[in-house]
């Protein structure tokens, strides 16, 4: 497990071998606060300013994923627990040539250089990544990160951008047909390494028949505030 990027706001810690049902096995990306404890950075707002800024789930309205991971993997950061992983040496070949890669277990994985995404999505063979922030850059550097990873949208906004030619990936609060088809995490059973099918535009020019749009239930341990801020109104 590695320390692959870091700035004065955000850490990227990679982790292996994720005991992730959903997912199945694979390298992860996580992104966290790097000025405070992420339950912290949650209480406070500041999550949606930084680390998760723009998504509706953000700050304790809805998000799926478990403060209690983010807080492990904070402490061992804190410790020096991750040692640093610089691209282009050997070991990081070895780490990311690999069967699947999730970028943003947690985090925008827009926050990663994009040299850094090209760089390991042309060594796994799978990867998958949500980016929620695509509607608060220019729309080329949106075109730029959605040739790897799914815009994540909502009921409101999933028609804009598609109209920037890129693949959604939405919450709903309930089966909207409109906004793709229904994840098959949910509808057939299948782990997402199984699948393979959220990575965005990277296959688009190979195929003749463009990839569907994907959407899933709202769901998590938060999944009646979810269901509100996807757009719905129960």
């Amino acid at each position: 497990m590695y320390l692959i990027h870091q700035t004065k706001s955000v850490i990227v810690i990679a982790t292996a071998n994720s005991a992730n049902r959903k997912t199945g096995k694979s390298v992860q990306l996580w992104i966290l606060d790097a000025t405070m404890h992420p339950v912290e950075s949650r209480r406070t707002g500041h999550d949606a300013q930084n680390q998760c800024m723009g998504c509706s789930f953000a700050s304790g309205n809805g998000c799926y994923v478990n403060a209690n991971p983010l807080s492990s993997i904070w402490r061992k950061f804190q410790r020096g627990g991750y040692p640093p992983l610089l691209m282009g040496s050997p070991d990081w070949d070895e780490f990311f040539t690999t069967e699947f890669v999730r970028f943003g277990a947690y985090g925008n994985p827009s926050l990663i250089p994009l040299s850094m995404v090209k760089d390991i999505a042309s060594k796994a063979k799978k990867i998958t990544g949500y980016f929620h922030d695509w509607h608060l850059m220019p729309p080329d550097q949106a075109k730029a990160y959605g040739q790897f990873f799914m815009a994540s949208t909502e009921v409101g906004n999933f028609r804009q951008a598609q109209s920037l030619g890129l693949r959604t990936f939405s919450v709903v609060p309930h089966a909207i047909p409109a906004t793709g088809i229904e994840c098959l995490a949910d509808a057939k059973g299948m782990t997402c390494k199984q699948c393979g099918l959220c990575d965005g535009n990277r296959r688009t020019a190979s195929r003749s028949k463009p990839l569907p749009h994907i959407f899933i239930t709202a769901h998590g341990y938060q999944t009646a505030k979810a269901k509100l801020a996807s757009g719905g109104d129960e």
